[in-house]
């Protein structure tokens, strides 16, 4: 009976631990500029998913695409940020469930720039946000044709970067903002992320 119990108690940890094994990736591995990265990204969604990254997630320029974006479900800690820029019609929303810590460095823990009917959401374990960009922006949402945040997503983003959730967005956030720092003049920050943006990635586009 002892021998039986044990085990179980061998099979129970054994899946535990396979099922909290981390499995690292590159951010690049999970970036899409064009219709070949969506291919790739699909192959890739039949392997083992990813829940460590090391280097920034960027979507961007894709049109009409529906992603697997199955491929972030397991996503928990990213060193590097979450970029989706100049997208039109991405299906169905980018949701990063398991995500718990962006540690950014030179740009926002997550931008979201100039899109036109795209979602994206993170899960309720997201709980620390950091970024090194000299203008201490965590998050920046900005110029997309769509409502991004709703208040529920905003404040498990401010959470997350507490003490210094500091936003960088526009008038089509329909969130009741309290506490929060705003930048003037908007036009200086968004030009340092339209050049690091644009121009950094152009090359991959």
């Amino acid at each position: 009976m002892l021998s039986g119990v044990f085990k179980i108690l061998v099979l129970f940890f054994s899946i535990f631990i396979i099922s909290d094994a981390k499995n690292v990736c590159s951010g690049e591995s999970l970036s899409a500029f064009n219709m070949l990265d969506v291919k790739n990204l699909t192959e890739m969604a039949k392997k083992p998913h990813c829940t460590h990254i090391v280097g920034d997630i960027i979507i961007q320029n894709l049109v009409d695409v529906e992603l697997p974006v199955q491929i972030y479900k397991r996503i928990r800690v990213i060193f590097g940020s979450i970029i989706i820029v100049n997208n039109t019609n991405i299906v169905p929303p980018i949701y990063f469930q398991s995500l718990r810590v962006v540690n950014a460095s030179l740009l926002p823990a997550i931008t979201i720039l100039g899109n036109k009917n795209v979602m994206m959401h993170v899960g309720n374990y997201f709980k620390k946000a950091i970024t090194q960009n000299k203008e201490k922006v965590m998050f920046a949402v900005l110029l997309n044709s769509n409502q991004i945040l709703d208040t529920n997503q905003y404040n498990v983003w401010y959470l997350a970067g507490y003490p210094n959730s500091r936003f960088l967005m526009d008038s089509l956030l329909q969130v009741k903002v309290c506490g929060e720092n705003f930048y003037k003049p908007i036009a200086g920050i968004l030009g340092f992320l339209f050049v690091a943006l644009t121009l950094g990635f152009s090359t991959n586009s």
